[in-house]
């Protein structure tokens, strides 16, 4: 599984969009958007397993897209981003993505209120987003791996009062999948709260609250995820949580300082796929801002784990319960 948000209705965006472009196509006004986002990092054991011959540094293109998105005439419309995106994450789960259509479904509004999108749609789970320049970090956290990202499958969303939507969708996120939910912003704080169930897999409820305090914007994102009858081992847990915590304060008006506080707690459910029974991680990134529509970023990760499942070399000597990213990244969005 893996992992993405859409939530431009909570509001819940850590960098503010650039401004689209606009071009014609027959006779439809369609939004251009996209980026490109580069860098460079160093990684303290790199391996999830034995490996002989460790790349510990990497130069890497983390996100390249393009992004359409048109409303034809207000009853139908369509969104779609077509580019590569590897989404680095903390644990090392997953390191690459081919080219190619990232998330693509057409949008129907019925009736006032109602908006049906069918195609490879993007999650309302989580705080991350799909690409690394629309995150306050570089990589991706542990809550964030384990959530769904985009799948196949087909949304209902519906407007009950200004501010708040709910939703409902079916989905073949690998198997049959549904969702239920509800996101908008009640007194001042941005919120999504879903729950989510893969056919004899697992389920989860995820909650994400995000606002501003004393001038600093947070985000929280908390997970409960539990397994089904026939997913259980015998001997083993069927349960685990993640918790991620975002503080967000601007130093000037182009310097930032983003912070990333997680702690996922698995037992021996294997739910998030950390070594041992949980692990914990920090995440600070000093972000230079010279334009709304670019940055230059600086990122420290530290993640740690109860067991050592992170490698240096080839065999268990080398092995370690703890993992360091370094690294620069530079990021234009337009």
């Amino acid at each position: 599984m893996k992992r993405f948000l859409s939530l431009a209705a909570a509001g819940l965006f850590v960098f503010s969009a650039a401004k689209a472009g606009t071009i014609t196509v027959a006779n439809s006004d369609i939004e251009l958007s996209g980026g490109v986002s580069a860098g460079y990092f160093y990684t303290t054991n790199p391996c999830n397993s034995g490996c002989a011959d460790p790349n510990n540094d990497y130069f890497t293109v983390s996100s390249f897209a393009i992004g359409l998105t048109s409303k034809v005439d207000s009853t139908i419309g369509f969104s779609a981003s077509f580019g590569s995106s590897p989404q680095s994450d903390l644990l090392g789960l997953e390191t690459s993505k081919g080219f190619g259509p990232e998330f693509a479904y057409v949008s129907i509004n019925p009736i006032e209120g109602l908006t049906l999108d069918a195609g490879l749609l993007t999650t309302n789970i989580g705080y991350e987003l799909y690409h690394t320049w629309e995150n306050p970090n570089y990589t991706f956290g542990m809550v964030w791996w384990g959530q769904p990202v985009t799948y196949p499958g087909a949304r209902a969303t519906y407007n009950v009062a200004e501010g708040i939507d709910i939703y409902a969708e079916y989905n073949q996120d690998g198997r049959d999948a549904f969702a239920l939910g509800s996101l908008g912003s009640i007194a001042g704080i941005d919120y999504a709260i879903s729950y989510y169930d893969y056919t004899a897999q697992k389920n989860l409820v995820d909650l994400v609250l995000s606002t501003n305090i004393a001038g600093i914007d947070v985000a929280l994102n908390a997970d409960y995820q539990w397994l089904d009858d026939s997913a259980k081992s015998p001997g083993k847990d069927d349960s685990a949580y993640g918790v991620a915590l975002y503080i967000l304060p601007k130093l000037t008006e182009t310097i930032s300082l983003p912070i990333r506080l997680e702690y996922v707690n698995e037992g021996t459910s294997e739910i998030y796929g950390v070594a041992g029974d949980d692990a914990w991680s920090v995440t600070v990134t000093p972000t230079w801002s010279p334009t709304s529509n670019a940055y230059l970023r600086v990122e420290i990760a530290y993640v740690a784990t109860d067991e050592k499942g992170f490698y240096d070399g080839p065999t268990a000597a080398d092995a370690d319960d703890n993992r360091m990213f370094v690294g620069v990244e530079a990021g234009f969005r337009f």
